[in-house]
This record gives C-alpha cells, sequence and structure tokens, in this order.
C-alpha cells in the first residue's frame, strides 16, 4: 500500500520553458551588470559569464549530486571579473536574482492542478522533491502558493536547502525517514529518467515515469498527468472508506 507520493517540480508540476528561463536570466545578467559597468565591464561580458556559470552549475550539479545555492552562482559570476563586493550590494543583487521568477512566472503543467486534487483525495501524504537549479525553494514555494498548490504538500524538499541533487538517493531516503514508511510504501513521479526515475530506483522506492508526451521509454509510465493518475489506481489499487 503506497502511504506517500512525492512528486517532482520543473515540467511535472510546472513547465521549465526556455524562453521563460532566459527572460529571468536577462533580468539577473542586468542587475549584475548594474554594479560591473562603472567598472568598465561591457554587459555582452556579464552575459558570458552568466552562460558559464549555468554551464558550470550543472556540470558540478551533475558530477557531484550537490546542490550548488544561487550565492556560490552569484560569486562564481563575480569573480570571472575579479570583482568583491560589500554585502549591500551582494544582497541587492541576490535579491533580484532569486525573484527573477516572480516576473516571468511558469505556467502549470497541463492537468496538474486537477491532477493534485485527485490525489489529494485518496488520503495518502504528498511531498515535493525537486532541484531547485537558480531560483531558490523559498521562490519555488511562493510560486505553488500562487496556484494554491501548497496545501497538497506536507514537505517540500528543494535541492538548495537538503544539499542533494537528484538522482542522489540521500533526499528520497530523507522523506523515507521524515514520513516513517517503508520503501515499498513510497511513490515517485516525475518527468527525467537520469534524475527521477534513477534516483527512485537507487533508493528502492516505487516510480511512474512521466513521459510528457513522448514514447514511454520506462514503465511505468504515463503520457500526461491525468493518464499517471490512472496508471497509478491499476498499479495500487486504493480502498477507501466512506467514514475515513
Amino acid at each position: 500500500m503506497i502511504k506517500l507520493i512525492s512528486f517532482d517540480l520543473w515540467n511535472t508540476i510546472i513547465e521549465d520553458r526556455r524562453d521563460l528561463e532566459d527572460k529571468r536570466g536577462e533580468i539577473r545578467i542586468k542587475k549584475i551588470y548594474e554594479y560591473l559597468s562603472p567598472l568598465n565591464i561591457e554587459l555582452e561580458d556579464v552575459r558570458k559569464a552568466y552562460l558559464k556559470m549555468s554551464n558550470w552549475l550543472f556540470e558540478t550539479q551533475n558530477k557531484t549530486k550537490k546542490s550548488i545555492g544561487t550565492e556560490k552562482q552569484i560569486k562564481y559570476i563575480l569573480k570571472k571579473f575579479g570583482v568583491r563586493v560589500n554585502q549591500i550590494v551582494f544582497d541587492d543583487i541576490k535579491e533580484t536574482y532569486d525573484e527573477a521568477i516572480f516576473i516571468y512566472p511558469p505556467p502549470l503543467v497541463e492537468g496538474a492542478k486537477e491532477t493534485l486534487k485527485k490525489f489529494h483525495s485518496l488520503g495518502i501524504d504528498m511531498c515535493i522533491i525537486s532541484d531547485a537549479g537558480r531560483t531558490p525553494g523559498w521562490a519555488l514555494r511562493k510560486i505553488l502558493e500562487k496556484y494554491t498548490l501548497n496545501s497538497y504538500f506536507k514537505r517540500m524538499y528543494f535541492s538548495d536547502e537538503t544539499g542533494w541533487v537528484k538522482p542522489n538517493k540521500k533526499v528520497f531516503l530523507k522523506a523515507l525517514k521524515d514520513f516513517k514508511v517503508r520503501k515499498e510504501e513510497m511513490l515517485h513521479i516525475g518527468d527525467k529518467i537520469e534524475k527521477d526515475i534513477e534516483g527512485a530506483k537507487n533508493s528502492g522506492i516505487n516510480y511512474i515515469y512521466f513521459s510528457r508526451g513522448k514514447d514511454c521509454e520506462v514503465n511505468p509510465c504515463g503520457k500526461t498527468l491525468p493518464e499517471i493518475y490512472d496508471v497509478f489506481l491499476k498499479l495500487f489499487p486504493v480502498t477507501r472508506s466512506l467514514f475515513s
């Protein structure tokens, strides 16, 4: 019997659209440039440094399976120019960097709200297990709050807060411990084979792969979120009492 369902966030509940992330990146770049321009540093050079940082960020995280927060991301960019700023300036940059997602918020994945409501109605505990990337966990919580989805999740595990990125099994094992459930009682749902499915396999928990409309490379699988819900009910029949 499944007692805990964990969900990935990006491209499972909210869309990770490249065009929106590029716009968020431009906000971050221009904020950093605001403080570097008096040093005769060109805007295009800041863009290049931001791109290098992004490549370093994901390559390093994928290699180490450890998270790199936004503070280190900003410091990486500044270091490229040999620049150190005082705390007031750094905090101003970080505020804009972290909050860029509020200017260009991600839309929900089609069917997310309705499907989460159905899962929640089963009375099964739910949580988020997600990499944070260039947006911190606290800001991602605000996005879920904007869509009135927060109440569905008893806990949220974001990589910048736990210190681990998927497929590191430590975050999955932490969820097992926090909710006091056995491995066979937990299910993870996500769209990335190398992160979500491998993370679940490494941890010994159940999973359903969300293929986002593509042919299923891994089973069990659903192409849409409503289909994922149907697959879940077939694999893990739920007995619900009218009086519970």
